[in-house]
């Protein structure tokens, strides 16, 4: 079992530096509407963060990768099925002459 980390939106790194570089904005310009973008930003790097499987962890990350691995041995055997029947079809319709469904 995976050890909870319950606040690892808060060790995001890329995330902080989004939300800071809007705070500066919004310092410089004096417009605080502008921090909304730092906070839109700093979702978005922790959905990156999601989608990358950084924030899963050291044994999270290593199912993620195996399961990719799996992925693409199965669309691998999947095409190598598909050609074996399309293969099988031609054969069958230059011995018989008739289309194969």
């Amino acid at each position: 079992m995976q050890a909870p980390r319950p606040f690892w939106f808060l060790m995001d790194f890329y995330a902080w530096v989004s939300l800071i570089l809007g705070v500066i904005t919004a310092l410089l310009i004096g417009q605080w509407w502008v921090v909304l973008l730092g906070v839109i930003g700093y979702l978005l790097a922790l959905l990156v963060d999601l989608s990358g499987g950084r924030a899963l962890g050291r044994t999270g990350a290593m199912r993620l990768a195996q399961a990719e691995q799996e992925n693409r041995e199965l669309k691998a055997e999947q095409a190598r099925l598909l050609g074996a029947l399309q293969e099988r079809d031609e054969k069958l319709k230059k011995s018989d002459g008739r289309v194969v469904e």
